[in-house]
């Protein structure tokens, strides 16, 4: 076993988590106390390293900045590529070795997909089966948005239905998550004008040459493509942390609270007198809730106020943020970073709110867009 060159894909808009992704890339999106990056790089950090390369875009500079500065052991593996238009999921790959010149086998991991995928077991596996592709699969109930996988006795990868309508005998999908070898690379093609995908591009020239194996990965995986999505990942991550609160209240909190666990809450929380926090709710570093506050199933980024009195529910509240008292948030509401919203304003459920907007109206029509 030799030192590995890993590609994580992190160049995506993430258009379907506005108002988040206005003021971050997917990838530096926290999932309870670390960012999908960094839980991405504690998996690979546990295979013997060659380089890291990291394909960037959209906000490339917050993710080259918050790697550096969390990675710093790692900084000389560490390699940015920046795309200068869309290339697909394909297109880094050509990209990168043409630039870098890859290793014999690599890794291509998308960098907005949020698991606890084993990267030594992944290569283990691939060692053992040869081949010229290993693409991890993951069980989902509802396929209809992902590309199917159907296997042979050997775990051989012989088929791939894209969004299949019905069942179609497996419900295995793709991962985001591959080893390949360099013989992958010569089935790229080039589109200079264009985006290049695995799926469409790559992946059925593979299945026709064989040895493309399936690993299956029985543990978390999310893909974080709406809010929904992302608050899902987080209360799975906070339900097998923190049931027990071991290690997931990072404050003093004053005894007239009630807690409901799960709950995190990070370093310089502050919690007023007879609030109520739980279950399900992430609270990150320096925010402050105030007295009398409710908060159930909820996300709330660092440095924000909760005012004495407000109340929110089933709602993920950005960064740098400011919740007057008496304010009441109803389910679905996703606020953005640097929101004011004033006293006693009601957010009606699925409201979504961009950032640095002053609210000093109620808002009662669900689903209303404030961009």
């Amino acid at each position: 076993m030799g030192n590995y060159d890993v590609i994580i894909l992190a160049g995506g808009l993430a258009t379907r988590l506005r108002p988040l992704s206005y003021s971050r890339p997917k990838p530096l999106l926290p999932i309870l106390d670390k960012e999908i990056i960094d839980w991405i790089m504690e998996s690979i950090t546990k295979i013997p390293l060659n380089r890291v390369f990291i394909s960037i875009r959209y906000m490339g500079d917050l993710i080259r900045e918050h790697m550096e500065r969390v990675w710093v052991d790692f900084k000389d593996k560490l390699v940015f590529v920046t795309e200068d238009k869309p290339l697909g999921d394909a297109g880094p790959i050509s990209l990168i070795n043409d630039m870098y010149e890859l290793t014999d086998t690599f890794l291509v991991i998308y960098g907005d997909i949020f698991s606890n995928i084993d990267s030594k077991e992944l290569i283990n596996f691939h060692e053992k089966v040869g081949g010229i592709a290993t693409i991890t699969l993951t069980r989902v109930e509802d396929v209809s948005r992902y590309g199917v996988a159907q296997l042979d006795e050997n775990n051989k990868i012989i088929n791939f239905i894209e969004k299949p309508k019905q069942y179609v005998g497996s419900n295995l999908i793709n991962a985001g998550f591959y080893v390949f070898t360099k013989e992958v690379i010569k089935l790229i093609p080039r589109n200079p004008s264009g985006q290049v995908k695995l799926a469409v591009d790559v992946i059925p020239k593979l299945l026709r040459l064989g040895e493309v194996y399936g690993y299956i990965h029985n543990g978390l995986w999310f893909d974080i493509g709406t809010p929904e999505d992302y608050l899902k990942a987080n209360f799975k991550v906070l339900m097998e942390r923190c049931i027990n609160n071991n290690g997931c209240i990072n404050t003093d909190l004053p005894s007239s609270i009630t807690l409901q666990p799960p709950i995190y809450l990070g370093p310089g929380v502050t919690v007023g007198s007879n609030a109520e926090v739980g279950p399900n709710v992430i609270i990150h570093s320096n925010t402050r809730i105030g007295n009398t506050v409710r908060i159930i199933n909820s996300l709330v980024f660092e440095r924000s106020s909760l005012c004495d009195g407000a109340y929110i529910s089933g709602s993920i509240i950005g960064s740098n943020t400011y919740v007057g008292k008496w304010v009441r948030i109803e389910d679905g509401a996703v606020i953005g970073d640097g929101v004011y919203i004033k006293d006693s304003v009601y957010i009606a459920k699925n409201t979504k709110i961009g950032p640095y907007r002053e609210i000093m109206e109620s808002i009662y029509r669900d689903g209303e867009i404030i961009p």
